[in-house]
């Protein structure tokens, strides 16, 4: 089990500080078993003793205190497993989770969130598993197995050659089944995956499922998924239930295999009644061992096809930083905040979003990036702050090659709304500190709520500040959009980032935005992907992009006299906010 895992070491990490313990629970199952085997033995003296007319007193108190240490010496060995394993699966979790939580986020989507909760949540478990049945369970049965046969020999060669025999037939058996685990064990989990994230993807659009009256089809969509994972486990299933039915088939065999050769040797004298009864306590003692064996290598196999999609999953690529000193020593333009230079962007097996985009947006002031829908608004965001990485050109933010940056430190100085304003699952207050250097007190939180006129619907909740969001209590879109525009008013970046703020907005709770977002950007750079008139008409630089992925720019006056495109589609924006008191 010294095998290495991409980011995970099973030795290393994550029985770090627990190594003596599993030696010493792996001891203790080594005590128990031998106290489980000194059982038989003193079984067989007693019968001796019995058959002499002798005091079996001593004999039996050593008997019945074996079998109390066995018990006890089981009950101590599994005590430290289960803390030693929930430890692992621990580490396992959070190094895990760690790891997801830095992929960039094309990998994400390509494997799938329900996938990825899967590897979290059940292939953690199998490994614990695997730390168990493969360091403890597995080795202690070999070696009781072992030593039984040899105290079974010591009684009586000719019939330990009989009972081996007639496991032998059993253990083939078995070898065939457990041949098939790691596969099966590996299909299940990819069936679970599958229905995990079919499951997350339709509870995350559970709205538009019930608006649309879809929950007898998405019922009928999960319930193929769900059947799926039964054919995937069913046959594993039925494997491990035929394993105890074969190791008992081959115990009986044994048994009357032995019996008969036993009963000749008896009546010849060559064989005593108190070897008999010793050699068959032992004879039946050994079905315990070697059903262990035989589930403990399906665990086995199970846990190392778990380690193999963790293996999978490290070795995704993570985001990472990747700035030389020349560029840290780089500095930032005073009259462009962000250039484009012949960038190109295309989403894998998909014709250019981009194509040799060539634009730029000022230290300060609104600039709007509009154009029609699909054209690359939201991709220009992303490659700002490397969500995305561009094909080809060149992508400079404040003044240096964006892929020079140390990942962290762009961010801190690029702050990102997207358009769903998505939040996490806390307070209020924690919401609003996302991205901040330190802690904010509770009136600044406020002062930036009033901003974006949320603060007396705030101040209104059950705990203001600290309500929960995204359970019990949760906001409404353009709620949820107000407070992810306050969050941006809060922070310290150079850039503010916004794909659509406005767009779930009523005409009066715009405006206020939008005046917030003119007034933040006295001071440093606004870019918003917009279709609303209002964040046009009041935006210092506009970068118009193309179905085709080209891209012009300059101010709105300039687009209006000499763009076409522009005219048409700013004329489209009018006319569908014809109601606006600012047009």
């Amino acid at each position: 089990m010294g095998t290495t895992v991409p980011g995970v070491h099973l030795g290393r990490d994550l029985l770090r500080g627990n190594r003596v313990l599993l030696a010493l629970a792996a001891v203790l199952s080594l005590f128990a078993s031998a106290a489980d085997l000194t059982v038989p033995w003193l079984a067989m003296v007693v019968t001796d003793a019995l058959t002499h007319h002798q005091p079996i007193t001593r004999a039996a108190l050593c008997m019945s205190t074996a079998v109390l240490c066995a018990a006890g010496f089981q009950a101590l060995t599994g005590w430290l497993l289960a803390g030693i394993g929930e430890l692992a699966v621990l580490r396992l979790r959070c190094q895990a989770m760690d790891h997801l939580l830095r992929l960039p986020l094309h990998a994400v989507r390509d494997e799938g969130t329900g996938a990825l909760t899967a590897r979290v949540t059940s292939d953690a478990v199998a490994l614990r598993i695997l730390i168990e049945t493969g360091l403890v369970h597995l080795p202690v049965a070999l070696t009781t197995t072992a030593a039984t046969l040899t105290a079974m020999a010591v009684i009586d060669p000719v019939l330990t050659l009989v009972a081996v025999g007639a496991f032998s037939l059993a253990g083939a058996c078995i070898a065939l089944m457990t041949a098939r685990m790691k596969h099966l064990a590996d299909a299940q989990q990819r069936a679970l995956g599958q229905l995990a994230q079919g499951l997350t993807a339709h509870l995350t659009a559970l709205v538009t499922v019930k608006a649309c009256r879809y929950e007898a089809a998405a019922a009928r969509k999960l319930g193929h998924a769900a059947a799926d994972v039964r054919s995937a486990c069913l046959p594993v299933s039925r494997l491990q239930c035929l394993i105890g039915p074969v190791v008992s088939v081959g115990q009986q065999i044994a048994v009357l295999a032995v019996a008969l050769v036993a009963g000749q040797q008896i009546t010849r004298g060559v064989l005593s009644l108190a070897s008999f009864s010793g050699f068959f306590l032992y004879l039946l003692h050994l079905t315990s061992p070697l059903a262990i064996v035989a589930l403990g290598i399906g665990h086995v196999q199970a846990g190392l096809a778990a380690q193999g999609r963790f293996r999978d999953l490290f070795t995704i690529t993570v985001e990472t930083d990747n700035a030389t000193p020349s560029s840290l020593q780089s500095t930032c333009s005073e009259a462009e905040a962000v250039t484009f230079d012949h960038v190109t962007f295309r989403h894998p097996g998909g014709s250019p979003v981009l194509d040799r985009a060539s634009f730029h947006a000022p230290a300060t002031g609104l600039t709007a990036l509009v154009g029609p829908s699909g054209t690359g608004k939201s991709t220009v965001l992303t490659l700002i702050n490397r969500l995305a990485l561009a094909d080809q050109g060149e992508i400079r933010v404040l003044g240096r090659p964006v892929d020079s940056w140390p990942l962290s430190e762009l961010r801190r100085r690029t702050t990102y709304v997207d358009q769903h304003a998505t939040l996490i699952e806390g307070t209020l207050r924690e919401n609003l500190h996302l991205g901040l250097e330190g802690p904010v007190s509770d009136e600044t939180l406020l002062d930036a709520l009033e901003k974006v006129g949320l603060r007396e619907a705030v101040l209104c909740l059950p705990r203001t500040l600290g309500t929960p969001l995204g359970r019990a209590h949760d906001l409404s879109g353009g709620q949820r959009q107000r407070l992810a525009v306050a969050r941006a008013l809060l922070t310290d970046g150079d850039i503010v980032l916004l794909d659509e703020p406005n767009s779930h907005l009523d005409g009066i709770s715009e405006g206020r935005i939008v005046q917030a977002l003119v007034d933040f950007s006295a001071t440093r750079c606004v870019i918003v992907a917009s279709h609303r008139p209002s964040i046009v008409h009041n935006a210092r630089h506009v970068v118009l992009i193309g179905e085709d992925g080209t891209v012009v720019n300059g101010s709105h006056e300039e687009l209006l006299a000499t763009n076409i495109h522009y005219r048409d589609l700013f004329s489209g924006y009018a006319t569908a906010s014809s109601g606006y008191s600012e047009f």
